[in-house]
C-alpha cells in the first residue's frame, strides 16, 4: 500500500511539474509577443495609425469562453503589421493551452513525431532513405527488425553518399540537434566542425534517439532562396470537426540564413507565408521586427511566380493527414528533391508554432474559426480543473 501511494505521489509531482512547464511556457510566448511589439515600434520609422481600442472589448468577448485573461498583444500586433483588426485572431496562449490539446490527442500526438519511425508510420513514399536509426537505445533495420551496433558498417551504408544528415528523432522541434556531415578528401564524413561521423561519437552527443538520414539535393526552385540550406515549407492542415474532411490551411516557406545549413528563423532564416493561391505574400518575417520583403539575387516576394508544385505538396500533405488519427490539426514540413519528387521531412503534432504567420496572412483558422470554438468551449468544459495527466 505504502508502495502505491509513493507511486501516486511520483506520478502527481511529475505531472503537476510537466504542466507548470507548460504554464511557464504560454506566459514566455506571451513576454516573447509583447517584446516584439515594443521592438517594433521602436524600429520602424514610419508614423503608427492609433489602435482602435473599441476593438478590444469585441476581441475579448470572441475568445473569453477559452481563457479568463485574453492578451490584446496578438491583435494589436497584427494591427502593426498588416494594419488591420480581425476578431479571428488566434491568441497564443489559449491556442497552446486549449486549443491544440483540445484538437490533437497529446497522449498519442507526440508518437507521430517520431523522425525515427517517420517512414513506418506514413509510408516510405515520401521519405528521404533513413539509413541508421536508434529507437530508445537500440538499432534497427529499416524491415523494423533488431540490428546490433557492432553490426553496422557506416562505409557500407553509406556508401556513394556526399552528404548526410543527423538529427535527434524525438522532443525537439525548430531545428534543434540538426547536424550536417560531408565527406571529405579522405571519405570520412566530418561536420563543420570538425567532427567525424561515428556511432560513438552520435551516442555521445545524443545518447540515444537519433537517425541518419539522406541529404537532401532539393529543386532549383527552392534552392534559389538559399543554396546551402534545405529550405523546407511548413503546411498546416486541420481536420475539420464538423465533416472530418482535411483542408490546408496555411503553408509557408522557411529560407536559411547566409551560409546556414539550416532553415531555422532562430539560426538567421526567415518565414514567408504563402497565399491560398500558392503565390507569395508581399513579406516574410525573420527573427527580428522588420519586414523582409526579398532575398539577395531574387525579384521581390510579392512579384515570384506561383510555387512549384504547389498543388501536389498541398495534396500529399492531406494524404499523410488522413493517417493522423488523433491529430486534427497537424503541421508538415515538406521539400522537392532536384528531381521533382514531393518529400515528407518531419511531422509536427504538438506545440506548433504560429504566432508570427497570423501577423502576415490573418487568422490562423480563418473561416473555420468559429467552428473550432465551438469545439473546444465543450471540451473545455468536460476536462477537470485538477486533471494532470494530458499536460
Amino acid at each position: 500500500m505504502r508502495t502505491k501511494i509513493k507511486y501516486y505521489f511520483l506520478f502527481f509531482l511529475v505531472a503537476a511539474g510537466r504542466k507548470l512547464y507548460r504554464i511557464a511556457r504560454y506566459h514566455y510566448i506571451g513576454c516573447e509577443n509583447e517584446l516584439l511589439a515594443q521592438k517594433f515600434i521602436s524600429r520602424n520609422g514610419k508614423k503608427q495609425l492609433p489602435f482602435p481600442q473599441d476593438a478590444l472589448k469585441d476581441y475579448h468577448n470572441r475568445w473569453k469562453s477559452l481563457g479568463k485573461k485574453v492578451s490584446d498583444v496578438y491583435l494589436k500586433n497584427t494591427f502593426r503589421y498588416s494594419g488591420k483588426v480581425d476578431m479571428d485572431i488566434v491568441p497564443s496562449d489559449i491556442y497552446f493551452s486549449v486549443i491544440e490539446p483540445a484538437l490533437n490527442n497529446r497522449s498519442y500526438a507526440i508518437s507521430y513525431e517520431d523522425k525515427a519511425r517517420i517512414d513506418w508510420i506514413n509510408g516510405t513514399k515520401h521519405v528521404p532513405t533513413i539509413f541508421v536509426r536508434n529507437i530508445n537505445g537500440a538499432y534497427y533495420h529499416s524491415n523494423q527488425q533488431v540490428i546490433s551496433k557492432d553490426q553496422i558498417n557506416l562505409s557500407k551504408h553509406l556508401k556513394g553518399e556526399q552528404s548526410v544528415i543527423v538529427k535527434k528523432s524525438i522532443e525537439v522541434h525548430g531545428g534543434s540537434g540538426i547536424m550536417v556531415f560531408d565527406r571529405d578528401r579522405e571519405g570520412n564524413f566530418c561536420s563543420d566542425t570538425g567532427d567525424v561521423l561515428s556511432l560513438d561519437f552520435l551516442e555521445n552527443v545524443y545518447k540515444q534517439d537519433f537517425i541518419i538520414q539522406k541529404y537532401v539535393d532539393q529543386h532549383e526552385f527552392y534552392k534559389k532562396f538559399n543554396p546551402t540550406s534545405l529550405n523546407t515549407l511548413r503546411v498546416l492542415t486541420y481536420r475539420s470537426v464538423k465533416d472530418n474532411q482535411i483542408h490546408v490551411i496555411y503553408s509557408y516557406l522557411r529560407i536559411g540564413g547566409v551560409g546556414s545549413r539550416v532553415d531555422n528563423v532562430k539560426q538567421g532564416g526567415i518565414a514567408v507565408c504563402l497565399k491560398p493561391d500558392g503565390y507569395l505574400v508581399d513579406f516574410g518575417l525573420g527573427d527580428t521586427p522588420e519586414k523582409v520583403y526579398s532575398v539577395d539575387g531574387l525579384p521581390p516576394f510579392s512579384q515570384m511566380e506561383r510555387f512549384y508544385k504547389i498543388d501536389e505538396i498541398w495534396e500529399t500533405a492531406k494524404e499523410i493527414a488522413a493517417k493522423q488519427l488523433y491529430c486534427r490539426l497537424v503541421g508538415f514540413d515538406m521539400a522537392v528533391d532536384a528531381s521533382g519528387k514531393i518529400l515528407h521531412i518531419e511531422t509536427n503534432t504538438s506545440d506548433i508554432g504560429m504566432e508570427g504567420d497570423q501577423y502576415v496572412i490573418g487568422p490562423l483558422f480563418h473561416r473555420f474559426t468559429s467552428e473550432i470554438i465551438e469545439y473546444c468551449k465543450e471540451k473545455v468544459k468536460e476536462v477537470p480543473l485538477y486533471k494532470l495527466h494530458d499536460s
